[in-house]
């Protein structure tokens, strides 16, 4: 007889013992006063005691009543909790969280990050990944990371995505190079030796190609480098002028020099699988990298 019981006779049966009044309970939890005397008819018919006296004043409830709601109003508390949110104590936590990010990502994003976690959540750690196009959205899926922040051309537009910034490209050169004195317009450029970067994932080389052709500006490139990390070495022995993003240029500390390349402008996205959603100490950590990340 008890399967015959559910959530919602629980719910009438506790406000029935609280307001003692069948209309006051219909308008409290919107329903009917046929529909409440209905609950209560069932649980008559399924429980072996008396649930309520009727009174001129309304009902009142017997001790095996007050017992019932007692113990209903445990089992509610426990139903109630499950569509809360589990809670998240950064301070207290342990946790691993585990990250997919870009070259991008990697220099202007989590250094910042990590210094973050030191300071608001001590225990906490991060494990980062480089980014893969064919992988990230699978890694993710399993469980096997946590978010992923990358160009928005090459994240999966399957996942749930926050875009965290839209950056701009930048001409930059090495600090006191006179490369800089040379440089007046964009169409400057093409008298000087560059450095490119070779296009994929990590950058978007191609991008900044196009958007020169598209402007007449031709270069000649010395070298083509995988990544941006290598840039500051190759450009501390060759005197030399390259095109990256404004974000690569601070962490880099290179000069840079102002031309119609700031035109060029894309997206750095947040993104995260569907089955990761609700999940605190998640939603927690990317509160925080869109906090910080662009302040």
């Amino acid at each position: 007889m008890v399967e015959k019981i559910d959530v919602r006779h629980m719910r009438v049966l506790l406000h029935l013992v609280r307001e003692k009044n069948v209309s006051r309970v219909a308008e409290g939890l919107g329903l009917s006063q046929q529909a409440v005397s209905g609950y209560l008819k069932r649980m008559r018919e399924v429980f072996p005691n008396e649930l309520f006296l009727r009174q001129s004043v309304g009902l009142q409830p017997t001790d095996y009543a007050y017992e019932l709601a007692a113990k209903f109003e445990k089992i509610l508390e426990e139903v109630d909790g499950i569509f809360s949110a589990f809670p998240f104590d950064p301070v207290t936590s342990d946790q691993v969280f585990r990250v997919i990010a870009n070259e991008y990502a990697q220099l202007a994003i989590i250094p910042r990050l990590s210094l973050l976690m030191r300071e608001r959540a001590p225990g906490v750690r991060l494990e980062i990944r480089d980014f893969s196009p064919e992988q990230h959205n699978q890694t993710l899926a399993q469980g096997d990371a946590d978010l992923v922040i990358g160009f928005s051309e090459y994240v999966d537009p399957g996942l749930l995505r926050k875009t965290l910034r839209n950056d701009q490209y930048c001409c930059v050169v090495r600090r006191g190079s006179q490369l800089s004195a040379r440089i007046k317009t964009l169409a400057d450029v093409s008298s000087l030796p560059h450095v490119g970067f070779a296009s994929g994932v990590g950058n978007l080389g191609n991008r900044v190609d196009d958007f020169l052709a598209s402007r007449g500006v031709s270069r000649t490139v010395i070298a083509t480098l995988p990544c941006y990390t290598s840039l500051h070495a190759f450009m501390h022995v060759n005197d030399t002028v390259a095109f990256v993003p404004s974000a690569i240029a601070a962490v880099g500390d290179f000069q840079v020099v102002d031309t119609e390349i700031s035109a060029l402008r894309f997206d750095v996205v947040l993104g995260w699988h569907r089955r990761s959603s609700g999940s605190a100490p998640r939603e927690w950590l990317s509160r925080t990298i869109e906090a910080f990340a662009w302040a």
